[in-house]
């Protein structure tokens, strides 16, 4: 991890609550940092984080959470990691080791659907994956899951093909005999691919000796089994399920006894803590009632003057509680008179609001009146103006006319 990553305050409040085993409040502060990233820094900070769970005791957990509650989710990630150099892409995937080994159940449901793929790097994640967890605590026993393998044995990308021989040699050590049938099958549905029987040959003596391949070929190649043969398989796989039946009834039934038992000893419990609170509510009345006995008897020896000591104080409370009540009502009718002259002023305050928007109004049409004057006057005056240019211009006109006919005149003469 970096330095930048070490310092930041997320990823030290996550290592916090891993520590402090807060496994939900780490799987929630992931979920927002991861939500926070961009497209390009995804992964980035993906890969900080799953370096730092595995690193930190109960980080497996978390790890396990962030997949199952799909904060992490496999096929994405796998489709994101393709985009990657291969180098860091198995980088990253080595992250994801121990959790495989560990935890195989988690990835296992997307193998299939990954396999195919269209993106050829995504199948060797799969692939790559896959080995992890076949080497781990767990047999890789999906034929279904090991048939999809095998046929990526014939993967147009020979990375991808090598990767497939990789996976079932490793799943091959546990299960030789499932991943011997199948692919022999596959070979013998591809008879003519001797590219296919080539990598078949080195995953078959991996798992087997040369001798143990021939006796599984000609297994393989042995006649198919009658229908007799089919119904006694078939009735014998009913009676062991009837058992398995009859095994969990006796199971249930086991587990209702020990329910009723338990019950019981509940019912017990709870009659048992009733008898006790009946005896102490018992205690309680007998205590109350000498209680009330002595209560009885001190009064009875109280003196008279005692007595009427105590009327006289009881009188006075009772006037003081007549005279609070007395001011608690001229409070309220000092408030609703309060009340009232509010909403009278409030009244007043519209109508004279209602009085100057009059105003207003008879001012601005005022206003437009006066515009309406100056605009017809400053008209006239332009008018006047025009009017004034126009004989000045006749006169200039008339005189140059004049000065015209002059000196024509003079030039006759």
């Amino acid at each position: 991890m970096s330095e930048k990553n070490q310092e930041n305050p997320e990823i030290t409040k996550i290592k916090d609550f891993v520590k402090d085993g807060r496994i939900d409040d780490a799987v929630k502060i992931i979920a927002l940092y991861l939500g926070d990233s961009t497209q390009e820094d995804y992964i980035e900070r993906l890969e900080d984080i799953i370096e730092m769970l595995l690193s930190l005791h109960g980080g497996q957990t978390v790890l396990r959470f962030l997949i199952e509650r799909f904060v992490i989710d496999i096929p994405s990630l796998l489709e994101n990691l393709s985009k990657r150099d291969s180098v860091l892409r198995y980088s990253f995937l080595l992250l994801l080791k121990t959790m495989c080994e560990q935890e195989c159940s988690i990835f296992l449901p997307y193998s299939e659907d990954l396999l195919s793929s269209e993106d050829p790097n995504v199948r060797e994640a799969i692939l790559q994956l896959i080995i992890f967890m076949a080497g781990g605590e767990k047999d890789i026993v999906d034929e279904m899951l090991i048939e999809k393998i095998v046929s990526t044995l014939t993967d147009e990308k020979d990375f991808v093909v090598e990767k497939a021989v990789q996976a079932l040699k490793v799943i091959g050590r546990n299960n030789p005999s499932s991943v011997t049938k199948l692919i022999t099958h596959y070979v013998k549905e591809n008879p003519e691919n001797e590219e296919l029987k080539k990598v078949v040959d080195i995953v078959l003596k991996s798992i087997v000796t040369v001798e143990k391949i021939d006796e599984l070929v000609e297994e393989s190649e042995k006649r198919e089994p009658t229908d007799k043969e089919l119904i006694e398989k078939e009735e014998a796989k009913i009676i062991d399920k009837e058992l398995e039946l009859k095994k969990k009834e006796i199971e249930i039934k086991k587990k209702k006894l020990e329910l009723e038992e338990k019950e019981k000893e509940i019912e017990e419990k709870i009659i048992q803590e009733k008898e006790k609170t009946l005896k102490l509510k018992e205690e309680i009345i007998e205590q109350e009632s000498k209680e009330q006995s002595d209560i009885d008897i001190i009064s009875d020896e109280i003196p008279k003057k005692v007595k009427k000591q105590l009327k006289k104080e009881e009188s006075e409370i009772l006037d003081q509680e007549i005279l609070l009540k007395k001011k608690d009502l001229e409070i309220k009718k000092k408030k609703l008179e309060l009340e009232f002259k509010e909403r009278e002023i409030e009244e007043l305050a519209i109508i004279e609001k209602e009085k100057t928007l009059k105003l207003k109004e008879e001012l601005i049409e005022k206003e437009s009146e006066l515009s309406q004057v100056e605009i017809e006057l400053h008209q006239k005056k332009i008018e006047e103006k025009e009017r004034k240019i126009l004989e000045d211009e006749l006169e200039r006109a008339k005189d140059k006319i004049e000065e015209l006919e002059k000196e024509a005149e003079d030039g006759e003469g």
